[in-house]
């Protein structure tokens, strides 16, 4: 997803961001997830995942049990977490794979998708 760096300081790509990055050792900080690493979400609980370096499951020379359709490679975007885009305290942000960084804005999602639902009704 395109981000709109108007929203955001001048450092936030030079100093801010790498900051956070470095901090968290360039792993989410909620799942521990490898920055650009390609993994493949589980399918009954994708909270659980592996890298798909590591899956050696073999017969006769084919690989087994993968699922390339589930494979992505991890970005690591810099969450704010009160949700306020100005505050870019480092304790306010969180280096965040996808899949952590979309369920942590959900709530603020559907609220914001209500609220546009609202305004068309009207």
């Amino acid at each position: 997803m395109p981000i709109d760096y108007r929203h955001y300081p001048d450092n936030w790509q030079t100093e801010i961001r790498p900051a956070i990055l470095e901090r968290a050792g360039d792993c989410c900080e909620f799942c521990g997830v490898v920055n650009h690493k390609v993994i493949e979400r589980g399918r009954i609980n994708p909270a659980v995942y592996r890298y798909a370096e590591d899956i050696n499951d073999t017969v006769a020379g084919r690989r087994v049990g993968v699922d390339t359709s589930r494979q992505v490679r991890v970005v690591l975007t810099i969450a704010h977490l009160d949700h306020d885009k100005t505050n870019n305290a480092p304790e306010n942000l969180a280096a965040l794979c996808q899949r952590c960084h979309l369920r942590w804005d959900a709530r603020l999602h559907a609220v914001n998708a209500a609220n546009t639902r609202k305004l068309k009704a009207t």
